[in-house]
């Protein structure tokens, strides 16, 4: 996101932010349920709309909410809450759309695609935010990291942050582009969870889960940042060394009768990077990362637009 940062942090209302009168939670899973706590704790007035379920009837009761239909909850409110799947998001968004009164927010907190936000968006107008959710909400509750992308994330921000939401606000991003920064996230988080799952299963397959965890405790010494910049200077260059080692490390956990699932995934990627090499010539002299992405990023187009596969 290459949008100027503004990170609203929390303030009281009194220093002339106001609060919000009416939320709508839309969708009472884990997320809706959190957020309707704390804004209950804040004083605000909540009503909640979600599908039938047995776990949403849970969450109401242990509220003391009823669950009331959607154009119910949505009218009068200043703020929207979409805490529904991100694939029924399209259509609870335009289920809302003739309830909605004039200056609402409407606060995206699904996991949506960027292009489906963005569609909403148009539908909904100006006051349409997106937020991602940037964190575990079952480990820390309304405080959990959002990131709020649109012209009105700001005014998200000072309604929500002194009741405790942890809100960084970015107005003059792309509505769509917290929701893409929410799923390349995702890539690298859950990417990594895993990987580590795969690694450890190999490591207990032998008895050696804590010597491995332990090896691994020199990543401490860094902060991730440091070794991003690694692996994007020396992956071109040394991606088919890495593809040798890891091609080994996939026969291990084959005769440990561990599936290498993710291992195979990374023996894809640096077989794809040395192909990439032999139709797109590493630059002389060694790379600093962002001349290693750059490499990579036009190395993909080329390779793509020429039918490397």
């Amino acid at each position: 996101m290459s949008a100027r940062r503004e990170t609203h942090t929390r303030a009281p209302h009194g220093d002339g932010a106001s609060a919000p009168r009416k939320v709508a939670v839309v969708g009472l899973g884990e997320v809706g349920t959190v957020f309707a706590q704390a804004l209950r704790r804040g004083g605000v007035a909540v009503e909640a709309t979600s599908r039938a379920s047995p776990r949403a009837a849970r969450a109401a009761a242990e509220l003391g909410l009823p669950l009331v239909p959607l154009a119910q909850a949505v009218a009068g409110a200043d703020i929207v809450l979409l805490t529904v799947t991100g694939e029924s998001m399209p259509a609870v968004t335009a289920a809302l759309l003739p309830h909605l009164a004039p200056g609402t927010l409407v606060a995206d907190c699904t996991a949506a695609a960027p292009l489906q936000v963005r569609e909403a968006a148009e539908r909904v107008g100006p006051g349409f935010v997106d937020v991602a959710i940037m964190g575990a909400v079952s480990l820390h509750g309304a405080g959990t990291p959002l990131l709020a992308a649109g012209p009105e994330a700001g005014r998200l921000a000072d309604a929500l942050n002194p009741l405790g939401f942890r809100i960084e606000a970015r107005p003059a991003a792309r509505v769509g582009d917290a929701s893409a920064l929410k799923l390349l996230r995702s890539v690298f988080t859950k990417g990594l969870d895993a990987v580590v799952v795969e690694a450890m299963l190999g490591a207990e397959r032998l008895g050696l889960r804590a010597d491995l965890v332990g090896l691994l405790a020199d990543y401490d010494r860094a902060p991730l940042a440091n070794h991003i910049a690694m692996y994007l200077r020396t992956h071109p260059t040394h991606a088919g060394r890495r593809l040798v080692e890891m091609e080994e490390a996939a026969g291990q956990l084959d005769a440990l009768g561990v599936p290498s699932l993710t291992t195979r995934a990374a023996i894809a990627r640096y077989r794809r990077t040395v192909a990439l090499a032999g139709t797109a010539p590493l630059p002389d002299g060694a790379l600093d990362a962002d001349a290693g992405i750059a490499w990579l990023a036009r190395a993909e187009r080329s390779g793509t637009e020429g039918g490397n596969d």
